[in-house]
């Protein structure tokens, strides 16, 4: 496998919008309609179709500044949205929706979805849920591996503050990210394992592909991945935040924690690591976001969630990247330091059906419920 040299550092973000009935507040399958309707936009190659049908991705380009990540995003969005609501549609962020059902969702009729339906049954349709990937560049296969073991080793905090997926099926789950559990079920998901180099990856990577459930990197559903063709190493753990500014400021965040590994200004404490820490550390992020007590291998400690955040952001303020990013990373820190998404969800939805006149009937609450997390995107 050949790994195409990026500029190192430069970045790019997806993100995975929830298609979402305006009149119903359910998900809508709609995602061929509005493909069709992007089809005359200029930059059609930033949309993408998923799996399944009420799922939009938006793609940035690359980027040197999330002030211009910012300008972008916010542009594509603002068109999608404006495409959507002429057809009575509307779109927003959020790991999940609230009224999400596995078995309601219709795959999406292309050969990727045929062979994903294929090779993993029921799977795609769970796994039908609305991530935050982030793309940074490289410069070689080495670098991306040195780096990727680092920020997987990070991708408890990064969970723990963008977690905004408490529910499914008109259910609270009792996690603040339910979204980041659905990788686990599939034989090659979760945690990146810990890899040598560029050399080991490929060897790792040919015995999943004898397997034949992966076929290529995209059935690999690692938290972090190199992604050999784009020169990058793209962190996929994250749900989709709410706001598009919190997204573009998370996205600065994540580019500032690889340009501390890749000046070597990170590493792994020389103590020994429990052996079961980092997948508990993984799952109590999932549960209980930054109110969680994580383990940070960086320190070999167990430590509340924001006194980790607060020791990553005393170091990243004195590297070189933090500066062009700052107000961003600023913006985070007042966000983190708030109500977090899915205190967001939570709480709006109580207050919703606080006010519905039969609480035992949703679709009263559902409609509104999603317009008011419609109107948080910009």
């Amino acid at each position: 496998m050949e790994f195409t040299q990026s500029d190192a550092l430069t970045f790019g973000l997806e993100l995975e919008f929830q298609i979402v009935n305006r009149e119903t507040g359910l998900l809508s399958p709609s995602s061929l309609e509005l493909w069709k309707e992007l089809a005359e936009h200029e930059d059609l190659a930033r949309f993408s179709l998923e799996a399944t049908l009420a799922t939009m991705e938006i793609n940035s380009s690359v980027h040197t500044t999330a002030d211009a990540m910012g300008i972008e995003i916010k542009a594509l969005a603002a068109h999608i949205r404006q495409v959507a609501q002429v057809a009575g549609l509307d779109i927003r962020g959020g790991g999940t929706q609230v009224a999400q059902f596995w078995n309601e969702r219709i795959m999406a009729p292309t050969d990727r979805a045929r062979e994903l339906e294929s090779k993993f049954g029921f799977l795609p349709k769970r796994f039908s849920t609305y991530g935050m990937h982030v793309h940074i560049g490289m410069p070689s296969g080495d670098d991306a591996i040195r780096v990727g073991n680092l920020l997987q080793a990070l991708c408890p905090l990064f969970i723990a503050m963008s977690a905004a997926s408490p529910f499914l099926q008109l259910s609270d789950t009792g996690f603040a990210a339910a979204r980041p559990l659905e990788t686990l079920m599939y034989p090659h998901g979760g945690p990146m394992p810990e890899l040598r180099d560029w050399a080991h990856f490929e060897e790792v990577t040919q015995e999943l592909f004898a397997t034949e459930l992966a076929s290529s990197l995209k059935d690999i559903y690692w938290d972090v991945r190199p992604k050999p063709e784009f020169g990058t190493v793209e962190i996929r753990v994250f749900d989709t935040p709410l706001s598009l500014s919190k997204a573009v400021a998370m996205a600065a965040f994540a580019r500032a924690c690889a340009a501390l590994a890749m000046d070597g200004n990170l590493s792994i404490s020389s103590r020994k690591i429990p052996t079961t820490a980092q997948r508990v550390s993984r799952f109590l992020a999932c549960k209980d976001a930054m109110e969680a007590v994580l383990y940070n291998p960086f320190v070999g400690e167990w430590m509340p969630a924001r006194t980790w955040l607060a020791q990553v952001f005393a170091a990243l303020e004195v590297q070189r990247i933090y500066a062009v990013d700052a107000a961003h990373l600023e913006f985070l820190k007042d966000c983190i330091g708030n109500r977090q998404d899915h205190e967001i969800m939570r709480a709006t939805w109580s207050e919703i059906q606080a006010r519905n006149p039969n609480p035992e009937n949703f679709t009263w609450s559902l409609p509104n419920y999603s317009s008011k997390l419609c109107a948080l995107l910009v």
